[in-house]
């Protein structure tokens, strides 16, 4: 009977250990994967936000156009990974104007090579000027 007791007071403790570092690691790739999400909302809001400035001016200006990737680049983006695709000439009232932003996100989980994750912003609106 000793024995047995004895052997339970050993091994709760290392079960105990050995789930506490599984919970850790399905952690930490929950949050990992969950990442490139908050990314890209990130990224989505800022586009909302030129689509407007695009609105007033009837276009991007080449001004806001770095503005932009100033901003994007503030919030942890990598600039060499962005592409912006937008109206470049001014519009009249009431002509569409776009805005396509894409962006390569470096996705790097433990154990696995890192993968691309492509991410791609468009918005249409028309023009107010």
């Amino acid at each position: 009977m000793k024995t047995q007791k004895g052997n339970s007071i050993i091994t709760t403790p290392i079960i105990i250990a050995i789930g506490m570092m599984l919970v850790s690691i399905l952690i930490v790739l929950a949050v990992k994967i969950l990442t490139p999400y908050l990314w890209y909302e990130k990224l989505s809001s800022t586009c909302i936000k030129y689509v407007f400035i695009m609105e007033e001016y009837g276009y991007l200006t080449s001004k806001e156009k770095n503005n932009l990737l100033e901003e994007l680049e503030e919030q942890g983006f990598e600039k060499e990974n962005i592409k912006i695709n937008c109206t470049t000439k001014v519009q009249s009232y009431g002509s569409p104007i776009y805005l396509n932003v894409k962006y390569q996100y470096n996705l790097k989980l433990p154990l696995m090579e890192e993968q691309i994750v492509p991410m791609e912003i468009s918005r249409s609106s028309v023009s107010k000027r």
